[in-house]
């Protein structure tokens, strides 16, 4: 673990194999109910009155729910939301995830990539 989280590959993962060859032990892993699922996506997207509200709309009929969200303020008439959402069906994403795309002003939805945490700097007295 490297600053305070978790990320789980399947066992079939590059990823996974390259941890492996420099000696990381894999850790096995079970899940509850594998059919919900938690995700967090990035919507790029240009700035244009009433986009939060399709966004969320689009969410919604998809049938997701919204744990958290953020927008970042516009940048060069670009604007980013990322939101974490609750999915009934995992395997609903990928229509979550064109549902989103089809909204206007829309140009690419993503699942976020997480960056560990910066690792404190020591402390001088």
């Amino acid at each position: 673990m490297r600053g305070g989280s978790v990320t789980v590959h399947r066992s079939d993962c590059a990823a996974a194999d390259a941890m492996r060859r420099i000696g990381r032990a894999p850790v096995a892993v079970r899940w509850g109910d594998t059919a919900q699922g938690r995700v967090t996506l990035v919507a790029e997207s240009f700035g244009r009155p009433g986009l939060l509200a399709d966004l969320t709309e689009a969410i919604a009929t998809a049938g997701a729910a919204v744990v958290s969200a953020t927008v970042e303020p516009p940048s060069e008439q670009r604007v980013r939301h990322t939101y974490t959402l609750h999915l009934p069906d995992a395997a609903e994403l990928p229509a979550l995830m064109r549902a989103m795309r089809d909204v206007p002003g829309v140009y690419d939805v993503s699942r976020a990539r997480h960056r560990a945490s910066p690792r404190p700097r020591p402390h001088r007295t």
